[in-house]
């Protein structure tokens, strides 16, 4: 089956693509085939009537009655040729449902981006007419399209024409009626229980053969650290200001950036200053490493208020592991939600607790200072909700690796039992943040024992916008772009440079769905590739996990078993970073008002495209809700049987939860993508 370039488009009407002449040409050619013995004519509608035809000085041989005029069979024929050269040209898709055995997956999707931009290989499930003939491609990830709203099970495998279901269509989606020839039920990244993230999936692609290879022969030809054990410096541990601005934390002014990545320092926030000459600093935990450096482990505990997550408990342990400080504070705001069973705060304790963020401030800047070091995991997190900016900081989420390589980020519990042998944050009231900051500083001391390259792992896979940039460079020669940008651009709410690093040469960051539309209008014209995430359905279905004060909280502590800190079924955004813009949860009766106005913003974004332009939306996965409840549930159940008898546990866990999961993880995985090529229009030919 062929799938045009999109339903109601014009591919080869003649004004459409700039084929038809000038009539005045065109008649002129005409007259003088008249004059030539033996030509044969045919009656063509000019569109003009006849006084039109006269006083435009062509021939008379023009029906005054019917406005039309005798065109010779050779011209015909020749313009006939013509249109079908031109017409091969345009680019177009050809679907082959007979040979597609199952469902396609989001890497396939990204995959298509390589081939069609890059060095990728022909999918098996899609075919490309002129695939050169596409400059650019527009990629938008909608989470919350799910099969049902298009009347299709989700257990489909093939391509489903849009002219069998458009009858089972929600009503409000007409954009895809109108832009698309099939649905592709497509498979979200994960495993019989899990869901990973698509977004993950999608912008990081496997390195090619030759890059792994080089990359390993390099590492193994490195000396064995873990046999010198007196060489790893703390400096060296230390983040770059690269990785300060790509892991968005605070900026010291102390920090070498960029202007456009410095900032002033806002009301309410503080900086450690420099060491005076005058102060011996002999206070408790001033012990010195490596006779140079002070080192100071750090942790935070948060609550829910009002005006979001806000600081309740600070501690901070020096190299000994000795406490130095531990502070409960009293947050400024109405305390909405203590999260006692991940931040062991309660009522009772803030209870007489006068402390405030102020106060800490002034006693943290009193201990450290700007050339000592800060050790921590996911420090940009405590260093907010402290308002503090500091210069020298270690993060055990970043020296140490996950084992699925980045963009993921370990856990401290997951580091702690690999590394360490050791068990933490098993409390059922919530994790010691003294605790924490002591694994911190172990994880330090063990990463200078074994060497830099203990608890790293050699990257199977890269950036897919840094794939694109080398891959365009190769075809320049290395030569500076000179139109269309490989590397891309990002259009996501938040800050995207978090995860997407330096990768994306344009990063626009947004706060709702209008302003991912803007985004994509404004970037689409100067890059080849247009990453972008449109998420106030995934907000009005409740598909975030982290959205307000709500116990779904609970799944970013129990994933930690497994190494995995789960922030986002379709992403990779912050605790906090996930929630609506007017930070409250939609309804679910306004799911048909979210449609409608997400059906007018793809039209928006449809648009903008310019001509030959590829856009691929996907929903990223299907609904995650009851696989995360069931996968907390059953996480719960594990962490209760260890220390209590069947009987006593709070949950049940036995087969029938079991197959639940099982099919609540289908139901997550099954998710949804469209593909078209913009066809060209009047005003662009």
């Amino acid at each position: 089956m062929s799938a045009a370039i999109a339903p109601g488009t014009p591919a080869s009407d003649e004004e459409t693509n700039g084929y038809g002449a000038n009539v005045q040409t065109l008649m002129s050619s005409t007259r003088q085939a008249s004059d030539e013995p033996g030509v044969s004519f045919k009656k063509l509608k000019t569109g003009l009537n006849s006084s039109e035809v006269i006083s435009s000085g062509t021939s008379s041989q023009v029906d005054p009655d019917d406005g039309s005029f005798e065109v010779p069979k050779s011209e015909i024929k020749k313009r006939k040729r013509k249109e079908k050269r031109r017409s091969r040209l345009f680019p177009s898709f050809d679907v082959d449902a007979s040979g597609i055995k199952d469902k396609i997956n989001v890497a396939d999707l990204r995959d298509l981006v390589l081939w069609i931009l890059a060095d990728g290989v022909a999918p098996k499930w899609l075919s490309i007419y002129n695939k050169l003939g596409i400059p650019r491609i527009a990629t938008v990830l909608v989470p919350g399209l799910t099969p049902d709203l298009f009347g299709v099970a989700q257990d489909a495998v093939q391509p489903v024409p849009m002219s069998v279901i458009t009858s089972k269509i929600r009503k409000e989606l007409t954009f895809f009626t109108h832009n698309f020839m099939h649905l592709w039920p497509t498979r979200a990244p994960g495993d019989r229980t899990k869901l990973f993230s698509p977004m993950t999936a999608f912008m990081y692609s496997p390195l090619p053969k030759a890059d792994k290879t080089t990359l390993q022969k390099s590492i193994a030809a490195k000396p064995n650290s873990a046999d010198n054990t007196a060489n790893v410096l703390l400096k060296n541990l230390f983040m770059s200001a690269e990785e300060f601005v790509d892991g968005d934390y605070p900026i010291h002014s102390s920090t070498v950036v960029s202007d456009d990545d410095r900032q002033e320092l806002e009301e309410g926030w503080v900086e450690t200053v420099p060491r005076p000459p005058d102060v011996i600093h002999e206070k408790k935990g001033s012990i010195l490493v490596q006779n140079r450096y002070r080192v100071y482990g750090l942790d935070c505990e948060m609550c829910l208020t009002t005006h979001g997550s806000a600081l309740a408990r600070v501690t901070v342990v020096n190299w000994d592991r000795e406490i130095v400080m531990d502070e409960l504070v009293l947050p400024d705001n109405t305390i909405t939600d203590y999260l006692t069973r991940y931040s062991g705060i309660t009522a009772k304790m803030l209870e007489n607790v006068s402390t405030t963020l102020s106060d800490v401030q002034k006693q943290l800047t009193s201990i450290i200072y700007s050339d000592d070091i800060l050790v921590g995991h996911s420090l940009e997190n405590d260093l907010k909700a402290l308002k503090l900016r500091h210069p020298a900081v270690i993060d055990t989420s970043v020296i140490y690796h996950h084992s699925r390589g980045l963009p993921s980020k370990p856990s401290l519990k997951w580091l702690a039992q690999k590394f360490l042998k050791k068990e933490i944050q098993q409390l059922n009231n919530g994790h010691d943040s003294a605790e924490d900051a002591r694994t911190c500083i172990d994880l330090v001391k063990l990463k200078m024992e074994k060497g830099m390259e203990f608890g790293t792992f050699v990257p199977s896979t890269e950036p897919l916008l840094r794939r694109l940039a080398r891959a365009d460079a190769t075809s320049r020669g290395g030569t500076e772009a000179g139109g269309l940008n490989g590397r891309g651009a990002v259009v996501d709410y938040g800050n995207p440079a978090q995860w997407h690093g330096t990768d994306a040469r344009t990063i626009v960051s947004c706060k709702n769905d209008d302003e991912v539309v803007s985004g994509v209008r404004d970037s689409i014209g100067q890059h080849a590739f247009v990453w972008a995430r449109m998420r106030e359905l995934e907000f009005n279905r409740g598909w975030v996990a982290y959205h307000g004060p709500k116990k779904d909280r609970r799944e970013n502590i129990l994933a930690e078993t497994s190494g995995d800190t789960v922030e986002d079924t379709n992403g990779s955004g912050g605790e906090d970073g996930d929630l609506a813009p007017d930070g409250k949860v939609l309804q679910a009766d306004e799911l048909q008002t979210c449609l409608i106005k997400l059906n007018k913003r793809l039209e928006e974004i449809w648009g903008c495209l310019p001509p030959a332009t590829a856009l691929i939306v996907m929903s990223g996965s299907g609904d995650p809700r009851e696989m995360s409840r069931l996968n907390a549930m059953r996480s719960q159940f594990t962490e209760e049987f260890k220390t209590k008898k069947w009987d006593e546990v709070s949950v049940k866990w036995t087969d029938t939860e079991n197959q639940q999961l099982l099919e609540a993880a289908k139901v997550a995985r099954a998710g949804v993508s469209f593909i078209a090529i913009k066809g060209p229009s009047q005003q662009e030919s």
